[in-house]
């Protein structure tokens, strides 16, 4: 009897000590929930990286419409094309607002990248700007002109030495970044400047004339969106997210002109009703087009080894760059898969 009691004692004990243990844990499961559920926390924002330039303008204007959510897409400005393309080689940028042959120029070190939207097609809107004294391109000989060092800048050179007549050793060519143009301009021995929109407009306030400009060189010279395939494998959401703010921009840049205008004006730093003047010398795809380019079309990957060949002439590359299928995808264009 004893030992009954004794055994109904201890069983009783077992199960308190048990409820209590139960009740000691369950805090302890629940901060263990929180913190996998920390582990799988969202992405941080993807950083786009772009200078000032009229076609990268859309984005700016989602991200002030709200097309773009801000906790998913983070836009970094620099000041010139050169900080772009070095923030987004040492992995600072998730995505860049590049020149085709500049991505074609990181090809031939960084194997994976991807273009996911073309943003526009240069068609005047890079430009030779001379002073009011050099009327022809054939006067720029023996004279210094600015160029940024950058495959575009050495492109439009290029194009407007051989118009000429002339070889590059006739010439003095200063490099310098496009948020320098204006103040280069003003120095007594510089004959020109190979620049482009808004700097453009700016230039031709103080008397700047146009001698050569990219409509001379059709297709050559055009901007594209590039991540690489790392990115484009872990944040594929963010990269749509991304595309679906800048068509709506373009949408609603069609319907409001006048709004755009005030809104864009800021960042381009010129008056509201020289912005569209600034977008004459720009053809910018919409989503069908880009749907079209992106989507194997032949005759986009012609133009873009036209291109690499006149590169490898020019010597801004040294060998033929790999250009697999996979360079140009359409996946995360809206409406992609669906």
């Amino acid at each position: 009897m004893k030992t009954y009691l004794r055994t109904r004692s201890f069983s009783g004990s077992a199960r308190l000590r048990t409820g209590w243990i139960s009740y000691l844990l369950l805090p302890l499961i629940l901060l263990s929930a929180l913190l996998i559920q920390g582990c799988e926390s969202p992405q941080p924002p993807l950083k786009v990286g772009t200078n000032i330039w009229p076609g990268y303008e859309s984005l700016y204007l989602a991200r002030h419409k709200g097309f773009l959510d801000e906790s998913q897409v983070s836009l970094v400005e620099k000041v010139n094309a050169t900080q772009v393309l070095r923030a987004f080689k040492s992995r600072q940028l998730d995505v860049a607002a590049l020149t085709m042959d500049e991505a074609l120029t990181l090809m031939a070190s960084q194997k994976n990248l991807r273009v996911i939207a073309v943003m526009d097609f240069s068609q005047g809107a890079d430009v030779l700007l001379a002073k009011p004294e050099i009327q022809s391109l054939e006067d720029l000989a023996g004279r210094t002109l600015v160029v940024e060092k950058t495959a575009v800048g050495a492109i439009m050179l290029q194009g407007a030495l051989e118009r000429a007549g002339l070889e590059g050793y006739e010439v003095a060519v200063h490099n310098a970044g496009v948020n320098q143009h204006i103040a280069m301009w003003e120095q007594e021995d510089v004959a020109a400047v190979v620049t482009f929109e808004p700097f453009k407009s700016l230039l031709e306030a103080k008397g700047a004339h146009v001698l050569f400009d990219s409509s001379e060189t059709p297709r050559r010279i055009m901007d594209v969106l590039v991540t690489t395939a790392e990115t484009a494998e872990a944040r594929p959401d963010q990269l749509s997210h991304l595309l679906k703010g800048h068509f709506s921009a373009l949408d609603y840049m069609s319907r409001n002109r006048a709004e755009s205008a005030r809104v864009m004006s800021a960042r381009l730093k010129i008056a509201p009703d020289q912005v569209w003047q600034s977008f004459e010398g720009l053809h910018i795809p919409g989503l069908q087009e880009n749907r079209m380019l992106l989507g194997n079309s032949e005759e986009f990957m012609a133009q873009i080894r036209t291109l690499e060949q006149l590169m490898l002439k020019a010597g801004l590359i040294a060998e033929d760059v790999d250009i697999s299928a996979q360079f140009l995808t359409d996946q995360f264009l809206p409406g992609a898969g669906e």
